[in-house]
C-alpha cells in the first residue's frame, strides 16, 4: 500500500489535452476554415455538403447501422459517406456528414493501405469517449457547418434565455447540443454544456472563462436535469439554481447563483443543460 502511495505522489498531474492534440485540433479548424474561404461562404445557407461531397468523390447514402450513426468507406481517391436511418434530425445529419467530410480532409487513414485498400470508420459524432480522430473530426465539423467568421457575433450575448443557441441552430441548420457546444466555445460569458444520461453527468463543456469545476455524479435535485430524470419533463422556462447544484464544492465562487436553461434529448435518455453564471 504504502508503495502504491509514493507512485500517486510521484505521479504528474493528469493534464486536460496534451499540446499535440490541440495542434491536431487547430489543424482540422484551418482545414474546414480553407473550405469556407474557398467556396466564398458569405451566409450559412453557402454551406453546401452535397456540392463538398462531390467535389471529394464522395457518396452520401443512408441506411440501418449497428452501433454507430454514421460510417465512411474510402477506396483510394473515393469514398462513400452513411448516415444511418436513425438519424431523423436534420442537424444532428448534416453534422455526422460533414464528420465523415473531416475524415475524409484530414485524411484519418487506419494503417498504412494500398490504393485499393478499402478503410472503414464507424462513428459517433458528439459522443463522449471517442477517440482523438473522432474528437478532431467533430472539430472540422463543428468550424466547417459554423464558421468562427459568422458565428461569433451570434455568440457575444448573454444567454438569460435558451434563444441564442436556438438562434444558431436556425441560422446554420445545426442540431440545437451542437449549438449550444459552439456557442459556449465561442462566446465571453461563462457558459458551460453539461450533458446528462441516466441521471448522471457525462461530461462538460465549458467556455474560457468558466473556471469552475462540474464532477461527473448524480445530477442533483433543484435542476431542470433531474426534474426531467424523476418526472419525465422540462418546462421550457430557464431557472436560477445555486452553484452548488452542478459545481464542486471546491469550485471558485460555489454559492453564486447560475441560469440553467435544459433540453431533452429523449431518443437517448439524455438531457443537456445550458449554464450560465453571471458577473455579478
Amino acid at each position: 500500500m504504502r508503495a502504491e502511495r509514493d507512485r500517486a505522489a510521484r505521479k504528474p498531474p493528469r493534464k486536460a489535452k496534451d499540446k499535440g492534440q490541440e495542434l491536431r485540433e487547430e489543424i482540422s479548424k484551418a482545414a474546414a476554415l480553407h473550405v469556407f474561404t474557398r467556396l466564398g461562404v458569405t451566409d450559412p445557407a453557402d454551406i453546401d455538403l452535397d456540392a463538398i461531397a462531390a467535389e471529394l468523390n464522395a457518396e452520401i447514402r443512408f441506411e440501418d447501422l449497428e452501433g454507430a450513426t454514421a460510417r465512411v468507406i474510402q477506396i483510394g481517391d473515393r469514398a462513400r459517406i452513411i448516415i444511418s436511418t436513425r438519424v431523423v434530425d436534420v442537424g444532428a445529419i448534416r453534422f455526422s456528414i460533414a464528420h465523415e467530410i473531416g475524415h475524409i480532409l484530414c485524411k484519418h487513414y487506419v494503417g498504412h493501405t494500398g490504393p485499393t485498400d478499402a478503410v472503414e470508420r464507424l462513428c459517433s459524432p458528439l459522443h463522449s469517449g471517442g477517440t482523438t480522430t473522432e474528437r478532431e473530426a467533430d472539430v472540422f465539423a463543428a468550424e466547417l457547418l459554423m464558421p468562427r467568421p459568422l458565428v461569433t457575433s451570434w455568440c457575444a450575448v448573454a444567454p438569460l434565455t435558451f434563444d441564442p443557441v436556438r438562434a444558431i441552430s436556425s441560422a446554420f441548420g445545426t442540431s440545437v447540443l451542437a449549438s449550444a457546444m459552439r456557442f459556449v466555445e465561442l462566446t465571453p460569458e461563462r457558459c458551460a454544456v453539461v450533458y446528462t444520461k441516466q441521471g448522471r453527468v457525462q461530461w462538460a463543456k465549458k467556455s474560457p472563462s468558466f473556471t469552475g469545476w462540474i464532477p461527473k455524479r448524480s445530477v442533483a435535485p433543484g435542476s431542470a436535469a433531474f426534474d426531467y430524470f424523476e418526472r419525465g419533463s422540462i418546462g421550457e422556462s430557464s431557472r436560477i439554481v445555486p452553484g452548488t447544484t452542478w459545481l464542486s464544492s471546491k469550485a471558485e465562487r460555489v454559492d453564486a447563483p447560475i441560469y440553467e436553461h435544459a433540453t431533452a434529448v429523449p431518443g437517448l435518455g439524455a438531457v443537456f443543460s445550458l449554464l450560465w453564471m453571471p458577473e455579478s
